[in-house]
C-alpha cells in the first residue's frame, strides 16, 4: 500500500519540503528557503535548528546543507534490495561494454527511484540522479517495471501521477500507455523514445526474484544518433542488457 489513513503531521511535512528544497535547489539560508516555501523566517529556522541539532543539517559558508548522515539511510535502504551486490556488478559490466549509461530503477510510491547507475567511456549526459523519484511512464526502466506488474497496480500509479509530460514524445494518454505495455510484456524489453530527454535513446528490462516479484529494472541509454541509426548496435545493447537480466536472475534463483 502507499498511502496510510490519510492523516498528516504539518510540522513533518514542512521539514521534508525544507530537506528536498535544500538538495533539490541547492538553497540552505533561511531567507531564501522561506521565499521559496512560503513560510515565515521564524518557522524556517526553528525547523532548520531542530534538524542540525540533531544530526541532520550541517552549516558550510554560513548556509545549511544536508549532513552525511543520510548515507546510513540510503545504505539501509539498499539493503532490502534483493541481489544488489550482483545487480551492482552487472551494471557496471553493461556500461563498460557497451561504453553508454547504465542504470538500476526499483519502484516506490508508484515512481521510479534509481539506486545505481554507471557512466561507459562514451556515456552521454542524462537526467538519471539517483534517489530522485522519477514518472515510471516516461522512461525505458520505469515502463519495464510497469509491464510486468497487475493491471490493478498499474492504473492505481496513472491514477495517483497521471501522465504528466517532459518532452514532446512523452505518453500522455492511458490507451497508448497500456498499449505499448502489452507490447512490452510479449518483447520482454522497453524503450525510452527521446521521452526524458530529447535525444536520449535508452533500452530497459525487468528483474525478478526466483517467485516472480519485480525486483526492478536495468536500463542502457545513449544518444539518439548513434542508438537509432545503426540497428546493429542497437541490437547489441539489447542483447546485452538481457543477458545481464538473466546473470541477476540466475543468482537470485540458485544462490
Amino acid at each position: 500500500m502507499d498511502s496510510g489513513d490519510g492523516k498528516r503531521i504539518g510540522s513533518v511535512e514542512r521539514s521534508v519540503r525544507i530537506l528536498e528544497r535544500i538538495v533539490n535547489e541547492d538553497e540552505g539560508g533561511v531567507n531564501e528557503l522561506a521565499r521559496a516555501l512560503d513560510e515565515s523566517p521564524s518557522t524556517v529556522h526553528a525547523h532548520l535548528a531542530t534538524l542540525h541539532d540533531l544530526g541532520y543539517l550541517v552549516t558550510v559558508d554560513g548556509e545549511y546543507a544536508i549532513s552525511n548522515r543520510f548515507l546510513h539511510f540510503a545504505r539501509h535502504a539498499q539493503h532490502r534490495i534483493e541481489g544488489l551486490d550482483v545487480i551492482r556488478a552487472n551494471v557496471a559490466r553493461l556500461a563498460d561494454e557497451t561504453g553508454e549509461s547504465a542504470q538500476f530503477m526499483v519502484e516506490e510510491h508508484g515512481r521510479g527511484i534509481y539506486v545505481e547507475k554507471a557512466e561507459g567511456d562514451r556515456g552521454a549526459p542524462n537526467d538519471t540522479h539517483l534517489g530522485k523519484p522519477r514518472y515510471l511512464h516516461m522512461c525505458a526502466s520505469g515502463k519495464a517495471i510497469l509491464a510486468h506488474l497487475s493491471p490493478k497496480r498499474v492504473a492505481e500509479i496513472v491514477d495517483r501521477w497521471g501522465l504528466p509530460a517532459q518532452t514532446a514524445r512523452t505518453i500522455t494518454d492511458e490507451e497508448t500507455l497500456y498499449a505499448e505495455l502489452d507490447a512490452i510484456g510479449d518483447a520482454g524489453v522497453a524503450t525510452n523514445e527521446g521521452e526524458t530527454v530529447d535525444g536520449l535513446i535508452a533500452v530497459g528490462a525487468p528483474i525478478r526474484s526466483a517467485d516472480g516479484r519485480v525486483i526492478g529494472s536495468l536500463s542502457v541509454s545513449g544518444p539518439e544518433h548513434r542508438l537509432a541509426s545503426n540497428g546493429e548496435i542497437r541490437e547489441r545493447y539489447r542483447d546485452e542488457l538481457l543477458g545481464a537480466v538473466e546473470d541477476v536472475t540466475l543468482n537470485l534463483t540458485y544462490l
